[in-house]
């Protein structure tokens, strides 16, 4: 059942996490989510004061991420990290585990990681993002199982930067399918139009992580790399 685009709206995370992104940018992208009812706005760990600055008063969340894009950051870098993005005033934050040590076979590093992790989240809601694309259908099962095991409130399919590829409708009902009810899950790359969208949450997702959320809701065929 095809959702209005005021609906989708309230799904969306505005997103912009280019390297290149400067203040002016990041101000729009916030004044965008206030005008077009977005969920929130992510952006870079840098932008985050500027922007609960910014959406303060607001219903749009703050989401930012961590082991970004790459996720080979050391485990004590990723919990402080995320501590300090909360403290900045993060309300989410998404965080890519180590998909090389998957990829390895080393999973109980990956256990350990994961659930450092949750816990420097303490309250705030956190996601894991799973870069499926770069997995094997067997590597894909055993990450998404310790990310459910470690206690992450959402799975993600991809960061929507490099190797972790679009979001699929295949990939997200897979994700929804393997994760039990109380664990959501949140569609990012690739997303630039109304009907992708639609087709996202109707294969179960949640949230949808989007740097062409404008013109995802106002018609058109977005050009956003996200």
């Amino acid at each position: 059942m095809s959702e209005t685009p005021e609906e989708i709206a309230a799904r969306i995370q505005h997103t912009e996490v280019g390297p290149t992104a400067d203040q002016d940018r990041i101000e729009e992208l916030c004044d965008e989510c206030v005008e077009y009812g977005f969920d929130g706005a992510m952006v870079q760990a840098c932008w985050v004061p500027l922007a609960a600055d910014r959406l303060a008063g607001t219903d749009v969340t703050v989401c930012s991420a961590v082991g970004f894009p790459m996720g080979g950051d050391r485990p004590l870098s990723k919990a402080g990290a995320i501590r300090d993005v909360i403290a900045a005033g993060a309300e989410e934050v998404d965080v890519m585990p180590n998909i090389g040590f998957v990829k390895s076979g080393r999973d109980d590093e990956v256990r350990r990681e994961m659930n450092l992790l949750v816990e420097a989240s303490g309250d705030t809601t956190i996601k894991a993002m799973l870069e499926l694309g770069a997995l094997t259908d067997e590597e894909a099962e055993r990450i998404v199982d310790m990310a459910v095991d470690a206690g992450f409130d959402y799975v993600k399919n991809s960061s929507g930067w490099g190797e972790g590829g679009k979001a699929t409708v295949e990939r997200i009902e897979f994700l929804r399918e393997r994760v039990p009810e109380d664990v959501r899950v949140k569609a990012s790359g690739g997303i630039k139009t109304l009907e992708g969208a639609n087709e996202l949450v109707d294969a179960g997702a949640v949230l949808l992580g989007a740097s062409s959320g404008v013109a995802i809701v106002t018609g058109g065929t977005g050009d956003g790399e996200y």
